[in-house]
């Protein structure tokens, strides 16, 4: 089976415990309306896929909308990001193509669509709804507070997802209540803007047909912060998370990175992002099942990756990290490892951090690998139906539908040697 899928997608491919390895470097308005009615909250729970205690785990993916290229953005911006790196001991220049027309990228993977605009609503649709067709159920978009990039994307996003049959949720920075990005005078103040940007997001979003609810409830979860400060230990603390919640106008479903016993049932999940230590994923899995059962956590979630490699950006800076992803060894061991237990999400990590090489969206070196390996086995945890050649479709369809910026940002192969209809 792994041998048939590795080939026929190299194939298209040449033809066409505190855990922080995150990529988390950025610097609006929205369509959504506040003030809804109860019968609009009451639509989430209607058209909820996220039951408490479902038989089969939610499949999300985690979706970095950051990219910016400065030949099709739609907002015109003229620098690139994340797509380039300038450091002292890597440089990649996204203005520098080689004989094919690659441009050379701060990253291992080259997308098959080449370098991209997140802003770009074709790119977004393409994005969802090949996730979609391999069968994930849900977004998660990293998101760095009002009126930043990330945030004057949201409205678009919802309405890609919701098209694509898909929910989505918003991925907390806790990092933002600390410099650079605010300088607290104490910890009230963190307090403060922490609960400020929570209910932004649940007077801006969480409305929207598309936002993801567990049960009858809002789903928001975070990336942890570290290190200590002037202000103490750089984390918001178990008792400020209780007034943070106390201050909210309503209830929201709240998960934060790892396992920290202290947090919880305050904060009533938990997950694991990427790791190549395989016996901290179980350990991870068997105290999770063991607090649920004890009644301190609601549920837990865990992950999927196909790797790690970060010499795109020398480990931002700091010596790149690698974790070689070896065909689809790793993500088969780490698919294997997150279906063990009862966690009520599994979250693939990721769909597109080309700078940490852990990528699952189609791309030039591995094709349609991790995608068509996923659906496959989805199919066998959960009797869902396969069906390979429908992960190609939005391709085709972004093909026909992207504009000449877009197209020039197309490598040969993918144009010409995709194998897909004409």
């Amino acid at each position: 089976m792994f041998d048939s899928l590795l080939t026929a997608a190299r194939g298209f491919a040449v033809c066409s415990i505190s855990l922080c390895l995150v990529a988390c470097d950025e610097a609006g308005q929205t369509e959504t309306s506040p003030g809804t009615t109860m019968a609009a909250r009451a639509s989430h729970v209607q058209a909820s896929v996220w039951e408490p205690g479902h038989e089969q785990p939610l499949v999300a993916m985690h979706y970095m909308p950051w990219f910016n290229n400065p030949h099709t953005s739609v907002r015109q911006s003229p620098k690139w990001s994340h797509w380039e790196w300038q450091g002292s001991q890597v440089q990649r220049n996204p203005e520098q193509r080689d004989a094919e027309g690659r441009r050379e990228l701060a990253s291992i993977q080259y997308p098959l669509i080449g370098a991209y605009s997140s802003d770009n609503p074709e790119v977004v649709r393409y994005h969802f709804e090949t996730a979609k067709a391999a069968g994930v159920d849900a977004v998660f978009i990293i998101w760095y507070g009002p009126g930043s990039d990330t945030d004057a994307l949201v409205p678009m996003l919802l309405d890609e997802a919701e098209a694509a049959g898909l929910k989505l949720a918003i991925c907390y920075e806790e990092k933002l209540n600390w410099p650079p990005y605010r300088s607290p005078k104490d910890r009230a103040e963190i307090v403060r803007t922490a609960t400020a940007d929570l209910q932004y997001i649940l007077d801006e979003y969480a409305d929207h047909p598309a936002y993801l609810y567990r049960g009858d409830e809002p789903f928001i979860y975070q990336f942890n912060f570290w290190g200590e400060g002037e202000l103490g230990k750089q984390n918001i603390l178990p008792d400020e998370w209780a007034d943070i919640f106390n201050q909210l106008d309503r209830p929201v479903v709240y998960a934060r990175q790892n396992l920290n016993p202290e947090y919880h049932p305050e904060i009533e999940g938990a997950y694991v992002w990427w790791t190549a230590d395989d016996s901290y994923l179980e350990d991870f899995a068997d105290f999770s099942s063991g607090m649920v059962e004890g009644g301190q956590l609601d549920f837990y979630m865990t992950m999927v990756a196909p790797g790690f490699d970060d010499s795109g950006v020398n480990g931002w800076g700091h010596g790149a990290r690698v974790t070689p992803r070896e065909g689809v060894s790793i993500l088969k061991q780490t698919f294997d490892r997150a279906f063990v237990g009862k966690p009520e999400v599994v979250q693939l990590v990721t769909w597109n951090d080309f700078n940490e090489g852990t990528a699952l969206e189609p791309s030039l070196d591995e094709g349609y690998l991790y995608i068509d390996s996923l659906e496959t086995w989805i199919g066998e945890k959960t009797g869902r139906e396969v069906n390979l050649e429908d992960n190609r479709a939005p391709l085709e369809k972004y093909l026909r539908t992207a504009n000449v910026a877009q197209q020039h940002e197309l490598p040969a192969s993918a144009t010409e040697q995709t194998g897909l209809s004409q």
